[in-house]
């Protein structure tokens, strides 16, 4: 008869079969940084549904009691179809650190949480690894809400990570393009220190040896978005790297993200990206007996491709009323560790309709319960105003929301910068960043007072935000146009050389940021404008610089060439989202109210490197 002890170790690999961890990396170093990352699956690939709570433990195994607060345990996720068109990993949470347990992590997901995934990675890191012994144990908890056994039983995973002198290494880990038509060849190539690696795209190996120098050609890479890593292992110990490539049909413009089938009743009435760039948040109208009303929040995220399925966060009716006066304004997005969707924020008063000025803000945590997901702040230290722009950037350590310029509930337009890192509390910034104690007197910015102009944030290699850029817009509503482009460092304000198109100045209705993929690319782009003899332009251009004198170049505008074209009531609001360029076209009608465009997305195919974020 088998012992107390002995039964339950039985159970435990009997909950656990089906669940593996393979291709994780688990060797660390005394001394060095912590960087693990751990691939969860089940051998037939079928979909993990997560529930309830999902815990991390032992992992003051690995740190020092002084550093476990610093430690970051963040859960992430993917896809993987039979057709290869896998996508890129989506971040679903960070774990939180118990008080109560410091080498505990937990994160608790939500009721009505729905989204499935082929296999989880958790990734831990820290600053410096801790290790007193050979080898150490991490225990991971969940419940898969897939599991047909009521109740469902909880999934226990134990991980052994091996302390080691001496690692396999990768050196370098490339392919020659990131982004590339389709069915064109994509070469990875690689240089390693270990005695065997592997080259797999998703779960699938594509090459395998013992070679420190080496390359794979994929002959046709299907559509879609590919993620190839490379294991290198050195006896019991394995080191990943993950690349990214991205194939495309072709450099146009696209207008099929718009809901579809039995959504199709919804039209897209505002959007922004995620702070992390992981998601696209939406404010969905319906229109019925000849009205346009807000029907609920919608969103899709990286894992799913260029596709229409959007999922739903329901408002009641209560809140639809809240949201109603904020229905065109500035939409931003903020996440903060615990949450899985964190809050959107509508900013002040309406993009583009004059009388639709406000000192407000109306946020909405995503992750609450219905009833309790709006909240509306008002009599706000800055002037009421409308028409203008908005941005996540940094200020001080932490990214804040950025509010500049727009026109008061006068007429007159501004030139002031207000920050905030919760929507509630604002601090007005002077030329140099610094906060102006002196609220009642804001801070004149160098450029021009304006509203409607347009406003991108530019982001380096490995995602972090930059340069804060803003462009054209008018001097009032109505007003003459603002030709001029400026870029803030996060010191100073710089007037970029003027920029002419077609012998005339150019006034921008929108900027994005796309990445540096040419030498001679700032990555910014331009689209729409207004010219007074000419009403509507259609300029889609991309801003060049060679030997310090910016430029420009026409882009494709072969599809979708009407959708650029703006007038002094226009604004176009631009993200970037899975490495593309997304807008939708907001334009005041007067009496008859706003019109909104479809939302469109730009897909650069790209001759050389293009920044893809995830």
């Amino acid at each position: 008869m088998a012992t107390p002890k002995q039964f339950k170790n039985e159970q435990l690999n009997d909950k656990n079969m089906g669940y593996v961890t393979t291709g994780s990396s688990n060797s660390v170093t005394n001394g060095e940084a912590l960087a693990l990352d751990i691939m969860i699956a089940q051998d037939e690939k079928k979909a993990i549904l997560l529930m309830g709570v999902f815990t991390i433990e032992n992992l003051d195994t690995l740190v020092a009691a002084a550093d476990l607060k610093k430690l970051s345990c963040e859960l992430w996720a993917k896809t993987d179809d039979a057709n290869k068109t896998t996508t890129f990993p989506v971040k679903i949470c960070e774990f939180s650190y118990d008080n109560n347990n410091p080498g505990k992590r937990i994160y608790n997901f939500p009721r009505d949480y729905d989204d499935v995934y082929t296999y989880l990675i958790v990734k831990i890191r820290a600053a410096k690894c801790t290790v007193t012994t050979p080898s150490t144990t991490l225990q991971l908890n969940f419940k898969d809400k897939n599991d047909p056994t009521d109740p469902k039983p909880l999934v226990s995973l134990p991980f052994t990570v091996i302390a080691e002198e001496a690692k396999p290494e990768i050196i370098a880990f490339d392919a020659d393009q990131t982004v590339v038509q389709r069915n064109a060849p994509v070469t990875v190539s690689w240089q390693i220190k270990g005695s065997r690696y592997i080259v797999r795209e998703g779960l699938a190996e594509l090459k395998s040896g013992t070679d420190e120098t080496g390359s794979y050609t994929i002959a046709n890479i299907a559509n879609g978005d590919h993620s190839y890593t490379l294991e290198v292992q050195m006896g019991t110990v394995s080191v990943t790297k993950t690349i990214l490539v991205r194939a495309l049909g072709e450099s146009k413009l696209y207008s099929n993200a718009n809901p579809t089938g039995m959504y199709a009743a919804y039209k897209i009435g505002n959007f922004c990206t995620g702070q992390d760039a992981a998601y696209l948040y939406s404010l969905m109208l319906k229109t019925e007996n000849n009205k346009t009303q807000i029907d609920h929040i919608g969103y899709t995220n990286t894992n799913e491709g260029f596709s229409d399925n959007w999922h739903r966060i329901t408002l009641s009716d209560t809140e639809k009323n809240k949201l109603k006066p904020f229905a065109t304004a500035p939409l931003l997005h903020m996440k903060s560790a615990g949450e899985l969707h964190g809050r959107l924020f509508f900013i002040g008063g309406s993009y583009v309709k004059p009388m639709e000025s406000a000192n407000a803000v109306a946020i909405v945590t995503l992750d609450a319960e219905s009833e309790s997901r709006v909240t509306v702040i008002d009599n706000l230290p800055w002037d009421s105003r409308m028409g203008h722009s908005c941005a996540i950037f940094p200020h001080g350590d932490q990214d804040k929301i950025w509010m500049m310029g727009g026109v008061n509930e006068w007429g007159g337009a501004l030139n002031d910068i207000w920050v905030s890192g919760d929507g509630k509390v604002w601090d007005n910034i002077g030329l140099n960043g610094s906060v102006n104690p002196n609220q009642t007197n804001p801070v004149k910015m160098p450029w021009k007072v304006r509203c409607l102009n347009g406003i991108a944030t530019e982001l380096d290699a490995t995602g972090n935000k930059t340069v804060l850029w803003i462009g054209g817009g008018f001097s009032e509503i109505g007003g003459t146009e603002t030709s001029d482009i400026w870029k803030w460092d996060k010191n100073n304000w710089t007037l970029i050389t003027p920029l002419t198109i077609n012998n005339n100045s150019y006034l921008s209705s929108g900027l994005a940021f796309l990445g540096k993929d040419t030498v001679d690319s700032t990555g910014i782009f331009l689209l729409g404008g207004y010219q007074e003899q000419e009403n509507k332009k259609k300029y889609f251009y991309r801003v060049t610089l060679n030997n310090g004198k910016y430029g420009s170049n026409q882009m494709d505008t072969s599809a979708g060439v009407e959708s650029f074209a703006t007038t002094k009531d226009s604004k176009i609001v631009t993200a970037f989202f899975k490495g593309c360029l997304w807008y939708m076209v907001f334009t005041n009608e007067g009496d008859l109210g706003i019109t909104y465009s479809d939302l469109y997305y730009w897909v650069p195919v790209a001759t050389g490197r293009t920044l893809i974020l995830t």
